[in-house]
């Protein structure tokens, strides 16, 4: 219930706040529960209307988040102002309204102590991760939608697969501030320069990205830079051969330099002589060379082709589960945060019209999620507090003998048009009127 809800949009029995429902559908059940005829048609007008009024409510907000965001986009034209703008002050006002749109979206941030510990061995993927942390300033990651499921990793030489119960996100956004410029330090500048393989990764950089579909053992892929590096296992499979291998050409190898040395400084017409048994002796040092830089070779290429098998996986597993990048981020966010603010108003709209008036708000609360359940078969932490806010704002709320209720839905419908007509409410100029 919404009592039980806090700020972070999760409930004390870990239910989340976001309704995984798509707003259209949701307005067909509602339509078809109680309503008829006439009625069904003026709530699915109201629906509309209601849903057209949030959206023009959102508008301010997008406008701002990609104002405020193009002082820290990686690419595009910069602001042009009379007078610049504080980066600082502009990151501050950027990340408050960040913060409010994933708030109306029923986004959960995950705490910072756990993005802190992301990376190591991916037990999916069979990978191991390095996260360049001290490279960031800044790392939000926000999700939405959490449920547990079996995933199973791939075996090996055909052998079969391993099942983890992991959790798994619908959506998750990442918004990451990569540390201003290095300044005067010029070992930091090379490192910069080392680690950044794209353009994106610039000083002082803001990268807003958003992904649908990953388990919690994908976050540390997600971020900007991250390297995959050799497991022990793989390290022991390349260097335990390696080892192995190279011991018996070292032992060749020694004995035979003294010999190398020796016809190398006679064809440099140095003082000695060589004689036929030291010519073969080099011959063989030099085939013992050659076999130590051919074996060298192999396992390099081993552990490249390791590697860039495991950069595939990475690729694979992320790039048909990205959904948005940067500015247009905010264009999704806006979207839902449009979607949960409608669902809720008209969830609570309905059920108080059609059932209501309700003796509190949790009654009408509990209503609402048994509902959903039945419907829909979704147990979320319905926030009826906000729902029955948004409707005391539009004017479409009544409380009488201690009961909440609702205005009749004709009544509804005339004061969400005069609330739309009040947006743009121009008055002419007395003396152009006269005229």
């Amino acid at each position: 219930m919404a009592a039980h809800g806090d700020e972070n949009g999760t409930s004390v029995d870990g239910r989340h706040q976001f309704i995984p429902v798509q707003k259209q559908d949701l307005i067909e059940a509602l339509a078809a529960t109680g309503h008829t005829g006439q009625e069904q048609k003026d709530f699915r007008t109201f629906c509309g209307f209601l849903a057209s009024y949030y959206h023009h409510s959102f508008y301010s907000e997008l406008t701002e988040l990609k104002d405020l965001h193009a002082w820290f986009a990686p690419h595009g034209p910069k602001p042009i102002r009379r007078k610049p703008m504080d980066l600082e002050t502009a990151y501050l006002e950027l990340i408050a309204t960040f913060e409010n749109v994933m708030t109306q979206a029923a986004f959960v941030e995950i705490p910072p102590d756990q993005v802190e510990a992301l990376g190591g061995e991916h037990p999916l993927l069979d990978v191991k991760t390095r996260t360049p942390m001290d490279k960031y300033q800044s790392v939000r990651i926000f999700c939405r939608g959490q449920t547990s499921q079996t995933i199973e990793r791939r075996g090996r030489l055909g052998r079969k697969g391993v099942a983890t119960i992991a959790d798994v996100f619908d959506d998750v956004v990442i918004l990451v501030r990569f540390k201003p410029e290095a300044g005067d330090d010029k070992k930091a500048r090379l490192s910069w320069n080392a680690d950044a393989r794209s353009n994106l990764s610039k000083p002082g950089t803001v990268l807003i990205k958003y992904f649908r579909n990953i388990s919690r053992p994908e976050l540390p892929m997600l971020l900007p830079d991250v390297r995959v590096v050799m497991k022990q296992k793989d390290m022991l499979l390349l260097g335990g051969p390696a080892l192995l291998g190279g011991v018996p050409i070292l032992l060749n190898i020694i004995p035979a330099l003294s010999v190398l040395l020796v016809v190398a400084g006679a064809y440099l017409g140095y003082k000695g002589v060589v004689t036929q048994d030291q010519m073969t002796k080099a011959v063989g040092a030099m085939s013992a060379l050659v076999g130590a830089g051919a074996f060298m070779f192999r396992q390099y290429s081993n552990y490249s082709h390791r590697k860039l098998r495991y950069q595939k996986e990475l690729a694979d597993n992320i790039y048909f589960k990205n959904v948005n990048n940067d500015a247009g981020v905010f264009e999704t966010l806006i979207g839902a945060a449009e979607e949960q603010e409608t669902k809720e108003a008209l969830l609570a709209f309905h059920f108080l019209l059609m059932e209501g008036p309700f003796a509190d708000a949790d009654s009408l609360d509990k209503r609402i999620e048994e509902w959903l359940m039945q419907t829909f078969d979704v147990d979320i932490d319905f926030e009826v507090s906000d729902a029955l806010g948004k409707l005391e704002r539009l004017g479409l709320l009544t409380h009488e003998n201690g009961q909440i209720g609702t205005v009749p839905l004709t009544e509804a419908l005339i004061r969400l048009d005069s609330l739309w007509d009040q947006l743009y409410d121009f008055k002419r100029p007395a003396q152009t009127a006269a005229a």
